[in-house]
């Protein structure tokens, strides 16, 4: 008998200690920066369809965004057209109204949209590589790195953009089925 618990306990000390050797996978950064609205632009509204897929769950739901020199404002809505979401920011910093009960990574998802639809010069401002960042942005995607690691990877097909959050493991889908430019 006390052979078999000197077997396990040097079994379980070898697994402990092989569990310390091999690297994994950490989450390098507690969020995504949101990026300050764009001066002098036209005022932009969006109207999108949002699947956010982590594992295997998905969740669905319509988005009205709409950004302005002022302020990013995105509104979501259930297929039912009840509004379970509210984010805001602008100068005064951010703002979120969760109705759903249903803890969603908010920040990121206004985050994740400014990355894909700002300009490459706002986004590099935002995202400096003095202080670990790396942008790289071409006509059809868009990809982020913090300290050499792929944080987000963005695909561009028209009205079609996929968006892989290497970070926290989920996806988000975005189509969009309507797009208004505004006059300044």
């Amino acid at each position: 008998m006390p052979c078999l618990i000197r077997t396990f306990l040097l079994l379980s000390l070898v697994a402990l200690a092989g569990c310390s050797v091999v690297p994994t996978a950490e989450k390098p950064i507690d969020g995504l920066i949101l990026l300050t609205p764009v001066k002098g632009a036209n005022t932009q509204v969006l109207k999108q369809k949002v699947t956010l897929k982590k594992y295997t769950q998905a969740k669905q739901f319509l988005a009205v965004t709409r950004f302005s020199a002022q302020e990013t404002k995105l509104v979501a809505l259930l297929p039912t057209g009840q509004i379970f979401l509210y984010l805001v920011h602008d100068k005064n910093g951010f703002e979120e109204k969760n109705e759903s009960g249903i803890a969603l990574p908010s920040k990121d998802i206004l985050a994740m949209i400014q990355f894909t639809f700002w300009p490459e010069s706002n986004i590099k401002l935002g995202y400096p590589e003095s202080q670990g960042w790396q942008v790289e942005i071409t006509t059809n995607t868009r990809n982020l790195y913090y300290k050499k690691t792929l944080l987000l990877e963005v695909k561009i097909e028209r009205e079609n953009v996929s968006i892989i959050h290497h970070g926290d493991n989920y996806n988000v889908d975005i189509h969009t089925f309507d797009q208004e430019v505004l006059p300044l």
